[in-house]
């Protein structure tokens, strides 16, 4: 993986203003993306993908879509409140049980990947690891790396190469411009999109994986936790709330800068 040219840097799992809890623009994924040198984007937006369309047609029109590839993607909300994000899709998700959407997204042609799998809330295996049995015979892929995981949770994550067949991979989970970078997945390009992602989840591809750095004891992140802490106390008036929120992005971008990340390696397959 010595040549650049030949060398993808993707971007598995972000979010735009689509998802209840994204602050990034389309406009504003594009120009970041070029800004942090990916080549390609899975835009994973929570249970919709309005926004991975968006930015698709907006790169269409801006003649970049050869330069930053567009992978429709969607972060599900299944029943039990877990998540299971679906690439390269052709229209949004309806299943909400997981053998249902795990069939629906190979019904599409498209690829499962399993996001932050032992965070608390939402992880799909954070009772167990029952749930990996509907993912066996398929090619599907699970976050190792996750830049708003606790290092805790990623060290469980870590912990799944040495007992599933499921292909690896890292995700910034970006909510905000300064989170975009923050984890990449750098594999070798086969010319096709759809093709190099199967290949490298299925270990038959050369891939380099990078997060940024995290602390033995780092916790996961939070975002305007001063907020939440007051919240129970005292509410913003709701109209308030789109500049509150714009406020912080503003701070945020400003306090965590814009653009690549200094990065360390997770893991890699020659």
């Amino acid at each position: 993986m010595n040549n650049h040219a030949d060398i993808l840097r993707l971007e598995l799992h972000c979010h735009t203003v689509a998802s209840m809890d994204g602050l990034i623009t389309p406009e504003s994924l594009l120009h970041t993306a070029a800004a942090v040198g990916l080549n390609a984007i899975a835009i994973t937006d929570h249970d919709t993908i309005d926004g991975a369309l968006r930015v698709r047609e907006l790169a269409a029109q801006a003649g970049a879509a050869a330069r930053i590839r567009i992978i429709i993607g969607e972060e599900r909300t299944l029943a039990d409140g877990s998540h299971l994000i679906g690439l390269f899709l052709e229209r949004a998700i309806e299943s909400t049980d997981l053998a249902d959407m795990v069939r629906e997204v190979e019904t599409q042609g498209g690829l499962c990947l399993i996001p932050h799998p032992f965070r608390r809330k939402d992880g799909l295996l954070r009772a167990g690891l029952e749930p990996l049995r509907h993912f066996e015979g398929r090619v599907a892929g699970f976050e190792l790396f996750s830049a708003k995981c606790s290092s805790l949770e990623n060290q469980r994550a870590a912990d799944l190469l040495s007992v599933t067949g499921l292909g690896p991979f890292v995700g910034s989970d970006a909510h905000y411009e300064s989170d975009l970078g923050e984890s990449v997945n750098e594999l070798t390009w086969t010319g096709d999109l759809r093709e190099g992602v199967r290949r490298m989840l299925t270990r038959a591809v050369p891939c380099r994986l990078l997060g940024k750095p995290q602390g033995e004891q780092e916790s996961e992140r939070r975002y305007a936790p001063a907020y939440y802490r007051i919240r129970k106390y005292a509410r913003l008036p709701r109209p308030l709330l789109p500049l509150a929120k714009e406020c912080y992005r503003r701070y945020r971008n400003f306090k965590l800068g814009v653009g690549p990340k200094t990065l360390r390696e997770i893991y890699r397959h020659a």
